[in-house]
């Protein structure tokens, strides 16, 4: 019942946020990592997927709403290993400056996603209040 409360937009916050949140979780283990031999350096991608699923989705369906949430909700983020890429003579591949500066990047991007639900959230909660 709570999924038809929300628009499109709030799904697309809610994966952003699970993006955000893998992203993070890659990030700090390749820093974690950043002194193993061998370790290669992993990274996460979202919105190609998404949006190619979206395309897929519009032009194979009846273009229903109902089958665009459906995309929205089953996209999930990919992790992939960057196996041709080595910082030092022991095969590991991370650049921690790199790693950090994407961090704080998306520490950003998850505090602004944060934000933008809130509103969405403040907004409905005024709504059913009848304010």
């Amino acid at each position: 019942m709570a999924g038809y409360l929300f628009t499109n937009s709030m799904l697309m916050m809610e994966q952003a946020m699970r993006f955000q949140w893998t992203k993070q979780n890659v990030i700090n283990d390749n820093i974690i990592n950043a002194e193993t031999p061998n370790y290669k350096v992993k990274y996460v991608t979202f919105e190609e997927e998404l949006d190619r699923s979206i395309r897929l989705a519009l032009r194979n369906s009846d273009r229903r709403a109902s089958s665009v949430r459906s995309v929205i909700n089953r996209s999930r983020p990919v992790v992939h290993v960057a196996e041709n890429e080595s910082m030092r003579m022991d095969d590991n591949g991370v650049n921690v400056t790199e790693q950090e500066t994407e961090a704080t990047r998306n520490a950003l991007q998850m505090q602004y996603t944060l934000d933008v639900i809130n509103r969405e959230l403040t907004g409905l909660r005024s709504l059913i209040k009848g304010q």
